[in-house]
């Protein structure tokens, strides 16, 4: 009777296991045919918080990183296309001590970009939304006289992070 009882409990299980991991494929499923004529970038929560200076400088390079990652979506004058909104919600910066490492490789921050990519069908309604957090080591060098040009960078490199992901978030 143990093993009777231990068979159905594993047969339950595994059911259970199976309709989870269906339910997580068909909300991961991939768009098809998608083809978007227009992307934008919203970097409206990082002004409300203030952080205007990581705004100004996520919305000079994503627009061009997404074009580069979905250059092969992209239908510019087909007006069925849909539209893909980046919106960033947040950038953080780490600091020293907050430390990442693998193997040789060493940093002493961790940086991190959190948003999402809403997809935009061609009439403007909602048809998908991929929140994304990507996060990456990086060198703080506090006492550099360059301090503003490192997290420029720092910055440019997580929203590059973040075009290099969405298509793996979209099933693309």
């Amino acid at each position: 009777m143990g093993e009777w009882q231990l068979t159905r409990r594993a047969a339950l299980t595994a059911l259970t296991l199976a309709a989870a991991s269906a339910a997580v494929k068909a909300s991961a499923a991939p768009l098809g045919d998608v083809r978007f004529r227009e992307i934008r970038v919203d970097v409206s929560p990082l002004r409300a918080k203030d952080e205007s200076d990581e705004a100004q400088w996520v919305a000079a390079v994503l627009p061009g990183y997404l074009k580069q990652t979905f250059a092969k979506y992209l239908a510019p004058g087909d007006r069925s296309a849909g539209v893909l909104v980046a919106r960033i919600d947040d950038v953080a910066i780490g600091t020293a001590g907050s430390r990442m490492s693998i193997g040789f490789l060493s940093n002493d921050a961790t940086d991190g970009i959190e948003g999402a990519a809403l997809v935009l069908d061609g009439r403007g309604h909602v048809v998908g939304s991929y929140p994304l957090y990507s996060s990456l080591g990086a060198d703080s060098l506090q006492n550099s006289p360059y301090q503003t040009d490192i997290l420029r960078r720092r910055v440019e490199t997580l929203a590059l992070s973040f075009a290099q992901w969405l298509p793996g978030k979209m099933g693309l």
